[in-house]
């Protein structure tokens, strides 16, 4: 029998202005299935570039947490030229975040072209576990942003393989939910504020498998926490069923 192995490679870790202002690829990540993208996790700006050079092309699955720049900037470019090429993307999202994108994200494209026909779409309501394929399947829930945000869980054949945070503050029930998972990435920043969680907060969630992204740091700045699992670009995660 083959054998499937998952990886998660970090394609970027910069926050809502890092990439703007630092050059730091938004943060996000891809899947990798048998050594091949099958799943973009967000393509805010700067992920699109990332994207092309380390795997040079798109794979067609791409989930979205929310509507930010950091988290959904390059949508708009990647959605239409992939379209114009014939082989449309589907972007995977919770139902009122498809609503979003469509109708603000998506916008610069509507004189075009309508923002459903952009893209398939998969958007199922918060906590309705969805198949993606005959193996895969993907469940969101919400967090709490500046912006509405959803985390969500990936499963493989009814096993929690993957969680992510997305954007969110530290909230006890979500986080309950997300740790589950084999594999369970938590958004934190140094220092706590209204919309995101801080590395003291998430410190007493962290166990074997679980990994944080730093939002905003550099690998510079990232080495100043070296008792912190923080993620750097480039670095590829074994998705290990426990």
């Amino acid at each position: 029998m083959h054998m499937t192995e998952f990886e998660l490679q970090v394609l970027g870790t910069g926050g809502g202005a890092s990439q703007v202002y630092d050059g730091l690829t938004s943060s996000s990540f891809m899947l990798l299935q048998n050594k091949q993208p099958v799943c973009l996790v967000d393509l805010g700006l700067g992920v699109g570039r990332e994207v092309i050079q380390s795997f040079g092309r798109f794979p067609k699955d791409i989930v979205i947490t929310h509507n930010h720049s950091d988290h959904a900037g390059d949508l708009p470019v990647v959605l239409r030229v992939e379209q114009a090429k014939g082989r449309k993307c589907r972007v995977i999202c919770q139902q009122q975040i498809a609503q979003r994108l469509q109708q603000h994200r998506l916008a610069e494209h509507l004189e075009q072209i309508a923002a459903e026909d952009l893209a398939e779409w998969l958007t199922p309501p918060q906590q309705m576990r969805t198949a993606l394929n005959e193996h895969l399947a993907i469940e969101f829930f919400q967090g709490r942003h500046s912006e509405l945000s959803f985390a969500f869980i990936l499963y493989y054949e009814d096993r929690a393989l993957l969680a992510y945070t997305g954007d969110s503050t530290m909230e006890s029930e979500l986080y309950r939910t997300l740790s589950q998972a084999d594999t369970f990435i938590i958004d934190a920043r140094p220092d706590s504020n209204a919309w995101h969680a801080s590395f003291s907060e998430v410190e007493s969630w962290l166990k074997p498998g679980c990994y944080v992204i730093g939002h905003g740091l550099n690998n510079e700045q990232i080495e100043l926490y070296p008792h912190l699992p923080l993620l750097k670009q480039g670095q590829k995660i074994p998705l290990l069923f426990k």
